[in-house]
């Protein structure tokens, strides 16, 4: 009997999450959070125990844009229309910032001889991190490409930058692993930095134009 009572009340929630978009997108939204600080203290201990730069760096990033997701998260259900925006508007000048910082990681590892050193098993891990969040990524497009919610669009922009960041240090994890020409490691890594840099920045000013318009305008109408 506890055991339909069990399995009643687990139906009753999935088809509740099916009906109600809300709740269902702050579950994911939990969920985002909870596999980036995940992915965020791998990154830590790997930086820790190979000696890398560069994944201590992805450490701190990973971690940021945790404590960005948590904001979004707070401000989901509770939040009026002005402070979501200004959120969304946060999180863009935080991803900006963020950017520029991955830039000059990025000079420090092609060009000082700061190599980008994981364990094997690191890499099947950055690459399976990195599936997952391209196929989120595409996935939030689709669904959210008509949302009018500022929190679900800043969640969408922060699931497309961590998209690109995982493809750029994945490529550059395997070209050192497994490559054996420092020409192609420099070539390959500026082409897909460089390339990763220009979206995330033309993703966090076009948040910026976008959040600055609407919080003005609903200003004006209050």
């Amino acid at each position: 009997m506890k055991e339909m009572d069990k399995r009643s009340q687990l139906w009753t929630a999935v088809k509740t999450l099916q009906k109600d978009s809300r709740l269902r997108a702050t579950v994911l939204l939990y969920f985002s959070l909870a596999v980036n600080l995940i992915y965020a203290v791998l990154q830590a201990l790997i930086g820790v125990i190979a000696r890398s730069l560069w994944a201590g760096t992805l450490a701190l990033y990973y971690l940021t844009l945790s404590a960005i997701r948590f904001s979004l998260v707070l401000g989901h259900q509770r939040a009026n229309v002005v402070q979501k925006w200004k959120k969304y508007k946060n999180s863009a000048f935080i991803m900006l910032l963020l950017n520029f910082a991955l830039l000059g990681i990025h000079c420090i590892t092609m060009y000082m001889g700061h190599i980008i050193a994981y364990p094997g098993y690191m890499i099947y891990a950055m690459a399976a991190y990195t599936f997952y969040t391209v196929i989120t990524a595409i996935r939030n497009v689709v669904i959210y490409r008509k949302s009018g919610d500022p929190i679900l669009l800043a969640s969408k922009a922060l699931t497309l930058a961590v998209a690109a960041i995982s493809i750029y240090s994945l490529q550059s994890s395997m070209i050192s692993a497994f490559g054996d020409s420092e020409e192609f490691r420099i070539v390959m890594g500026n082409c897909v930095g460089i390339g990763v840099f220009i979206l995330i920045t033309a993703i966090s000013v076009f948040m910026l134009i976008k959040g600055t318009k609407t919080i003005r305008s609903n200003l004006q109408i209050d």
